[in-house]
Parts: structure tokens; sequence; C-alpha cells
């Protein structure tokens, strides 16, 4: 048997294999001399039919099998020892083989990865921001937390700090409820509403009353109503983000007091003893969150760097290759139109293989329990809860028998130490910018 192949300059190629009958003729012979032993052909004794009868109903089926096990085989071999690397699965060209010829050959179609190099050396600077926490943000953060847990009750007249409670219907742009469309109980602040109108309708709104809102618009830039409501990704690709509220309820919120209840019901039990220590952990706990928000947006900015590498898909043959998958595979013309989200996938695909592969960016199993136990104890201390080290281990360990949080665990630890790797491989220009602009810039990176 003799492989070869021939790529072009898109990465799209043949791959022939030529095979003659030497190859798998006696394979073939030993499978009929195994059928002939076991056949049960009436008027002969089982094992005593006549080798040119068992020919005749076995050989070309028996030939078949031996030379998709060579091919098959021969593949592999072939591509592990010339070290090609193929995206999807090669693709047999049609073509009418006579498998009892003395020679005789099969091509497949294949597409191959690209051969790329990565821009990452420290020439390169990219912008790294840093969100200064000033007072103001500090003084709300608190006000957010006496509201959140003080005491709440229904009243008639709605007011600045109030909370609107109700049904949000999904509608058109005329205000029309649309058909099929989304319908979420939920609640949101009158502080959350940016748009002056709507803040002034809003608070003269009783119940039974309705009022419509722009989730992209109406708001202030650090308000999502859209996580507000629960939405799936799905849900929120597929709205527009219009609603009406049907208001059920007013609530009025009378702010708790600053004092130790409270503080243990931020932090938990004896964490927190003065309104200094108190003020200090919730500038601590934001300095978190911003950093958390800035390493993000970096990330994506390494990302759309590195995604700017040339490399030549093999387009055709990925096209032909997907148009053949699944029991109802999408038609040409659906492949044309998903093609630019597809082919960025695959690019992002290959580019973080090779990361992984170069820079020994691997997640193993102690690391992801490891991070798992890190994640719970987190978990329990925002809600006060003390656990000892077994317990959460054991906590961890059943978070991690389930397959989708395993692997979203894993993604995420991944994702956490390419950033490190990023850090340190890119020279870091600091930008020092106020949560107002940060969120300008992330919303205008995601157009």
């Amino acid at each position: 048997m003799n492989v070869s192949h021939n790529i072009d300059s898109q990465n799209n190629g043949i791959l022939t294999v030529e095979i003659e009958q030497n190859d798998f003729a006696v394979k073939v012979e030993k499978a009929l001399l195994d059928y002939r032993k076991r056949a049960n052909i009436p008027g002969f004794r089982i094992g005593m039919a006549p080798m040119g009868m068992i020919k005749k109903q076995y050989e070309a089926s028996v030939r078949t099998d031996e030379v998709n096990k060579l091919l098959q085989d021969g593949l592999f071999n072939y591509l592990d020892s010339e070290k090609l690397e193929i995206l999807g699965q090669p693709l047999p060209v049609p073509n009418t083989v006579d498998f009892s010829n003395s020679k005789f050959q099969v091509e497949f179609e294949i597409g191959v990865a690209p051969q790329f190099d990565l821009d990452i050396s420290q020439k390169t600077k990219l912008p790294y921001n840093q969100i200064k926490v000033d007072q103001n943000t500090i003084d709300e953060e608190m006000s957010n937390l006496q509201n959140r847990f003080g005491k709440m009750s229904e009243v008639e007249i709605v007011g600045e700090q109030d909370v609107l409670f109700g049904d949000f219907i999904e509608v058109d742009k005329r205000g029309n409820t649309l058909e099929n469309g989304l319908v979420k109980e939920g609640r949101l602040g009158v502080k959350s509403i940016s748009d002056r109108r709507l803040k002034k309708a809003a608070l003269l709104l009783k119940k039974g009353d309705t009022i419509s809102f722009s989730a992209s618009k109406s708001f202030e830039d650090d308000f999502d109503l859209l996580q507000l409501l629960g939405l799936s990704e799905d849900e929120k690709g597929a709205t527009i983000g219009l609603f009406k509220l049907n208001l059920k309820t007013i609530y009025h919120v009378e702010p708790a007091t600053i004092d130790k209840d409270l503080f243990d019901k931020v932090f938990g039990q004896d964490a927190i003893n003065t309104k200094a220590e108190f003020l200090s952990k919730i500038q601590e706990d934001i300095e978190g969150l911003y950093k958390r928000d800035c390493d993000i947006h970096f990330f994506n900015t390494v990302t759309d760097h590195l995604m700017k590498t040339k490399m030549n898909l093999p387009k055709n043959f990925m096209k032909k290759w997907i148009s053949q998958q699944g029991e109802t595979p999408p038609t040409i013309a659906e492949i044309d139109e998903q093609w630019p989200q597809t082919e960025k996938a695959m690019r992002w695909q290959l580019i973080e293989g090779k990361l992984q592969r170069e820079h020994n960016l691997h997640v193993d199993k102690e690391e992801l329990v490891a991070f798992a136990v890190k994640m719970v104890k987190s978990r329990m201390s925002q809600y006060g809860q003390m656990m000892d080290d077994q317990e959460v281990e054991k906590l961890a360990l059943n978070v991690l028998e389930n397959r989708e949080q395993a692997e979203q665990l894993s993604e995420q630890l991944l994702q956490d130490k390419m950033l490190e790797f990023f850090k340190e491989s890119f020279s870091l220009k600091l930008v020092d910018i106020t949560y107002a602009n940060f969120l300008k810039l992330v919303k205008k990176a995601k157009k």
C-alpha cells in the first residue's frame, strides 16, 4: 500500500491511497476459511462446504471489509507519520472502484490545519485598564447594601428609592405585545432609570399601570435589564430589548441601620466590627470586581490582537464537510450565511490549541479540584457560611461530578492561566479610567 497527498495554497488537499491485492489477500483468505469452518449450508456438513461456494457467497463482502480496515489504518498511520493535522474528517472522493482488480486507488478530500505564527512578544504593547474606586462608589454600594438588607413594605405611591414589581412583557417598536414574545416577572429600582422622561413617568405610576422600556437606552450604564430578568443567552440574542412593565406592586425600602447587625448579615458573623472596617471591606470587594472586569477586557483585547493572525483555512473543504454532518445537514446557503461565525470559532480554536501546546497551558485533575474548592469557599463566604476543609472538598467533588459544571470550571481555569500568560508575555500599557468610561469602552468594543 502506498499513500501520498497533495495540498493547495488554501490547505484543501487530496490524499491518495494505492492498494494491491497482496496488501489484503492473505486476510481475505483467512476470513473465508473461518467462514467455511462455521458455515451451515444445506446438503453439507458444517465446515465441509466447497470453498468455491463460500467465495461466491462471501468473498465480495469480506474483501470490502478488509479494504475498509486497511484504508482506516493506513490513513491514521500516514497522517501520524507525516504530522498532518487535519480539520474535520477525510471525505471519500466519489468513484467506482473494483476491489477485485490487482491494483486500485482510493482518494479522499482533506482539510489541513494551517501553519501560522502568533505575535506574542514584550515588544507588543497592549492597554490594560485600571479602575480606581472613588468615595462616591463606596458610599453608593453601602447605600445599596442598606437597601438590600432593609425593611421592605408595600406602598401606593412611587418614590425615588422605591422598587417596581410586575410582569415584563416583550413588545415591538410600536409598543404592541409580541406574539410568542417573552414574559418575565421581575423588579427594578426607580433609581436605575436614566431616561429623565421615563423616570418622571415612573414616579406617577400606580398599581395596574404600564410603562415601556428599552433595555439598551432607558437605564444606567451599569444596569442590565436582560440579566435582571434572567434571560438565557439565546433569549438575549433573539430579543430587540423592548419591554412594557405591568405594575403589580410598589415596594418601599427602609434602609438598614449601619450597625453590627448589618455587618454580620453582609459579611458573616463577627467578620466586621466597625463602620471603618465595613467601608474598607466594601472597597476591597469593589476593587476585586473591577479587577475582574479589567482582566476580562484585557483578555478580549489580546484575543482581538491574536485573531488578526493570518492563516489560510481550508474553506472549500470545511464547507463541504459541514454539509455532510448530522441527520439533517445544513444547506450550502445556510453554511455560507453562518460561515463568518464558523470561521471565527475555528480560528480561535486553532489559536487556543497552539497556545496550549507550545506554552503548556493545560488543566490537570489536581488543579481542577483545588480550583473547585476555592470556588466553593468563595460562594460560602458570600452567604456568611463557614465549613471545614473536608466538607468543602466533598462539596467541590460533588460539583465536579456534574460533567457540564466540570467543563465550565475547567474552561474558566484554563482562561485564568491564559490570562496570566498574556500578562507576562505582552507589555502592558496601564491606563487609569473611571468606571463610567470603562463601561463605555466595553460597550463600544462589543459593537
